[in-house]
């Protein structure tokens, strides 16, 4: 049987097992995907290799989001449809399935993004202006300049007037990587830490440090390394994939959505701000203590869960 065919390896077999299919499965989906490229957008290899560089060329911003929805596809979802099968004994399911209470659990999700973001915004700002010492300074300018590229093409992603473009924007930026970031980091890359560690709490800020780490971008490390923890808490607790998944769409969609009706100077004038200017304090005080209610919530479901099951034995 398929099924379950690798589940016996020591976690640190299937965590290279894991990588290495990601990397492959995500070089055959792009070199496929270019070849399809030429013939839907009726252009050539140059043609693609400059799109990888114009980030303001609205005429090749298709071809943009059709290779960043490719990277979700080749990188994150096959890989983990294929894992899913090859190492847990139920198949998909082994991600987990629905949870009990879910209209609780669908709440407290909501209450960690929403009342999140002014932690977050927080976290950003703070990550934004770290310094790295003098002798680095070269490398602090590359890495900079880089993430300044990667702004660049976030911005020129979001800046869409039509409702074709907000809805493809939605599969790209959030339901795409909701689907496939969580099923890799959590559902993967996260078990397979904790069994390693044989600690939960270690196995969740590995997995959330390496979620982080792979989008490459230092000065943003921190606030996606706090929602990792935080997707990494709710999968653990929880037992259901879907969770995280959700509360990833929703912190990544209602980044689309804002960015749709209000725009980019908006967003970046009044929504960011939020909890980093002086006198937000009230508003951080609120945002903390509803997110620890949120998690308590979590943490007391997963109690209550483990003190039945204990009973039931």
């Amino acid at each position: 049987m398929i099924r379950g065919y690798l589940s016996a390896l020591h976690p640190f077999l299937k965590m290279l097992i894991i990588l290495g299919l990601a990397f492959f499965s995500f070089l055959i989906v792009s070199i496929l995907g270019v070849i399809v490229a030429l013939l839907i957008f009726d252009s050539d290899v140059q043609g693609i290799m400059n799109a990888l560089q114009d980030y303001t060329n609205p005429e090749i911003m298709g071809i943009l989001k059709y290779l960043q929805i490719l990277q979700s596809l080749g990188l994150f979802i096959i890989p983990s449809v294929i894992l899913g099968i090859l190492l847990f004994d139920n198949g998909m399911r082994g991600y987990g399935c629905i949870a009990t209470k879910v209209s609780g659990s669908v709440i407290a999700v909501g209450v960690l993004v929403y009342f999140g973001f002014p932690l977050v915004n927080l976290l950003a700002d703070w990550n934004s202006n770290l310094k790295l010492p003098p002798f680095l300074s070269g490398l602090e300018e590359a890495i900079r300049n880089m993430e300044d590229n990667a702004a660049l093409l976030t911005d020129a992603f979001l800046q869409t007037t039509t409702v074709r473009g907000f809805l493809v924007n939605m599969v790209m930026i959030a339901i795409l990587p909701a689907i496939g970031e969580e099923l890799f980091f959590r559902g993967l890359i996260q078990k397979q830490f904790i069994q390693w560690t044989r600690k939960p709490w270690m196995g969740i800020i590995l997995a959330s440090a390496f979620f982080s780490f792979l989008h490459m971008q230092f000065y943003g490390f921190v606030p996606r390394f706090y929602l990792g923890i935080i997707f990494g808490l709710i999968y653990y607790w929880s037992g259901s994939i879907w969770l995280p998944i959700l509360a990833h769409f929703l912190n990544n969609g209602t980044a689309v959505v804002i960015y749709f009706i209000f725009g980019i100077d908006a967003v970046e004038s009044k929504f960011d701000s939020i909890g980093t200017t002086r006198g937000n304090w009230p508003i951080l005080v609120i945002s903390l203590l509803m997110i620890m209610s949120a998690m308590w919530y979590f943490w007391r479901n997963a109690q209550l869960k483990s003190a039945l099951q204990i009973r039931d034995d």
